[in-house]
């Protein structure tokens, strides 16, 4: 963005730019730098922030949890707020089927995300803390990994909620 432009879109009123600023009282012209300067802010912030979000995780997302061993799959949803790469949440899965062996999930999450790498802590409940790997995929839209437990351990995968 030249400074003509910025002159031109963010002043009081129109000026031509190849017109002297001298020509304008003191006061105008140091209203027109002053808006003219909070508008290229604007614009900065306005691009750093449009160029973090595809990059952030922050949202709702449904997940699917799997455990193998003992064919325990769980579905749910979780929220997580980004600030940086810091990553927390919070989110809940209940089981499918009716496998006693899987109870409900619930807890607190905490973690990172850098480039398309998630990493985090999640408490799960009668199970203890897992903790999740992963990787994002479809322009962010979609997150899939593996996770570890005290004695379990199991693939997972979760999509943007709708």
């Amino acid at each position: 963005m030249s400074w003509g432009s910025i002159w031109k879109g963010h002043a009081s009123r129109r000026v031509n730019v190849k017109e002297s600023p001298l020509k304008h009282s003191p006061k105008s012209l140091v209203m027109t730098l002053v808006l003219g300067m909070v508008g290229l802010g604007l614009d900065l912030a306005q691009s750093r922030a449009a160029d973090a979000q595809p990059n952030s995780v922050a949202g709702l997302w449904v997940v699917v949890i799997e455990q193998p061993r003992t064919r325990c799959r769980w579905e749910g949803s979780v929220r997580l707020d980004q600030e940086g790469s810091r990553i927390i949440g919070s989110g809940a899965a209940k089981p499918v089927g009716r496998n006693r062996r899987c109870p409900p999930l619930k807890g607190n999450i905490e973690g990172a995300h850098e480039g398309d790498r998630v990493r985090f802590g999640f408490a799960m409940g009668r199970l203890g803390a897992a903790d999740f790997e992963g990787t994002l995929g479809d322009g962010g839209r979609t997150m899939n990994g593996r996770w570890q437990g005290r004695s379990a351990a199991g693939p997972w995968r979760a999509g943007r909620a709708p």
